[in-house]
Parts: C-alpha cells; structure tokens; sequence
C-alpha cells in the first residue's frame, strides 16, 4: 500500500483505505475478501509523521485440533515512522522507522501492514476453547461424536502418578 507525500502531509484525523491481498503478499492465507480496510492516524511534528493504524482481515481457518474449517477476524495494530531525517533510522524503537526522502513522492507500507497480520496469527490455530479434538486411536471428531474406542486399562506400576494432582504445582 503506497502513501503520497500530499496524503500524508494534508491528512488529518483519521482516514480509511483498502488494500488488496496480492499486494501485501499474503496470497499463502484463506482470506475471505481480496481487499482489506486499513485504518490510519497520522500525526506530524516537523518532519516526521507517526502513522498508526489497525488492518482487519476476515481468514478461513483449519482447527488444528479437529481438522474442522471455521472463520476468524484478525486485527493487526501498526505504528511506523516516518521521518526525513536520516539519523533516526540508528534508533531502536518497538515500531518501524522509514526514511522519507525530499526527492520521494510516495512510501511503501506494504510489509508493515503484513507483518502486523502475521504477527496476530496463533501458533496453532483452534476453532474454540472448548474443542475437544480427534481421537487419538479412530479418528472421530470429539466435538460432534463420541467415539466407541476401549479404553486402555493402566499397568498398575503407573496407578500412583494418576493420582498427582497437576493443577496444584502450577502455583
């Protein structure tokens, strides 16, 4: 997503705008809608400006748990800044920093806004709380059926950690 100099330096408040996902590079993701809104703060002291915005994205997820399809709304926060003075590029900050030359008329914010959709991303994706899974030896969906798998009886040498109570050694 490009931003003009002019957009930039005449926005004020807060301003919307879609960007599509071949763009940020996120073809790899089952996104429910091609274009994406992106909303955006801008404020300006001197020559830099502090952009901060939020990019909602609609997915169709795989629970990794029961292998069952459901959608999920991700919003990724962003803040980037942009400034004309090369100097503060050397800063370390918890945002992006991009120089803006005078000789530039637009900035590419493309791979903040992906990063900020890949970063809200879980590790394993699960459908709910609540999801029980697969069984483990037939394969049936725990959450919709029960499963008709006999139980394994315990070798009684074991029977004594059955009875360790995990939740106590948490705290």
């Amino acid at each position: 997503m490009r931003l003009s100099r002019r957009e930039l330096y005449e926005s004020s408040g807060e301003f919307q705008r879609t960007v599509s996902i071949s763009k940020l590079g996120l073809d790899d993701l089952s996104l429910l809608k091609d274009n994406l809104p992106v909303t955006m703060k801008i404020k300006r002291s001197n020559s830099t400006l502090d952009v901060r915005g939020e990019v909602t994205a609609d997915l169709k997820e795989t629970c990794d748990r029961c292998l069952e399809i459901y959608d999920k709304t991700i919003k990724g926060s962003f803040r980037i800044l942009v400034t004309e003075d090369p100097s503060m590029l050397n800063e370390t900050s918890n945002f992006d920093i991009m120089f803006f030359s005078t000789d530039q008329n637009e900035i590419d914010i493309s791979p903040a806004l992906r990063d900020s959709i890949v970063l809200e991303r879980p590790m394993k994706e699960i459908c709910s709380k609540e999801c029980k899974g697969l069984c483990a030896g037939c394969g049936v969906n725990l959450n919709t059926s029960s499963c008709k798998c006999k139980k394994e009886e315990m070798d009684e040498r074991w029977a004594p950690l059955k009875e360790i109570n995990l939740s106590d050694m948490e705290n």
